[in-house]
């Protein structure tokens, strides 16, 4: 069953660059009503993340945030699974989405009753996937899911030019140049977020230059420092 599992969300990856692009053609609006309280279970799914990859978490404390993020889930399907908000009345997997958040905090619960928690950890950005896929499939695509698209693309390219693989590193660098852009638009548009975003879009910034000139270096250790400031400003987006 494991297995299973796994192979079925590593599927998912394949479709992650189809994401990207079909983001970064759908208009932004505000979060709606729905996922204003989906945004709880949201939140505690990125703490079960945040807690596996902490260095030497306790037993105790992954089974804490994996039970709130468990008990959160439970509640939003009991009231929205089979009852879809007016903005997603129309899709026809909209059941499928809390199908698939169930499935894979199983596999995380799973996981990480192994103590296979940095394993465990690769699956937590599974959750942000389905909620980036149900609000592009609705056109309700929010500033949360532009800065995890941000994040995961910069990643991307960082390990293309730490592969030594520049060319399409900055191909991909102009892409994502784009998508700062409106990440940055979308958050002058959000109510008391700016200061949140300044840190990360300085480094996001200079990142982009140092791919640009083919500085593999820089743009890592770039990248390292917007992956330890990200936090903290994608949690207060939710």
């Amino acid at each position: 069953m494991l297995n299973g599992m796994k192979s079925r969300f590593a599927g998912r990856k394949v479709f992650i660059l189809s994401f990207i692009i079909g983001l970064m053609a759908t208009t932004i609006f505000a979060q709606s009503s729905f996922d204003k309280e989906a945004s709880g279970f949201h939140k505690k799914a990125v703490m079960v993340c945040g807690t596996m990859k902490a260095a030497n978490p306790t037993e105790q404390q992954v089974t804490n945030v994996i039970s709130a993020a468990d008990d959160e889930l439970k509640t939003l399907t009991q009231k929205f699974k089979n009852n879809p908000p007016t903005e997603y009345k129309n899709d026809p997997l909209w059941a499928s989405y809390f199908d698939d958040f169930a499935d894979n905090l199983t596999l995380v619960k799973t996981l990480a009753a192994q103590k296979d928690y940095k394993i465990a950890a690769k699956y937590c950005s599974t959750f942000c996937q389905i909620f980036g896929r149900m609000h592009r499939n609705n056109g309700t695509v929010d500033l949360t899911d532009m800065l995890f698209a941000l994040n995961m693309q910069m990643k991307l390219t960082t390990d293309m030019a730490n592969a030594g693989n520049m060319k399409l590193a900055k191909e991909n660098g102009a892409m994502i140049k784009k998508m700062l852009e409106q990440t940055t638009e979308k958050v002058k548009h959000t109510e008391n977020y700016e200061s949140q975003f300044v840190s990360i879009h300085k480094t996001a910034t200079e990142w982009i230059k140092a791919i640009e000139s083919g500085d593999a270096k820089a743009a890592n250790s770039l990248y390292a420092t917007f992956s330890a400031d990200f936090p903290k400003p994608f949690i207060a987006s939710m």
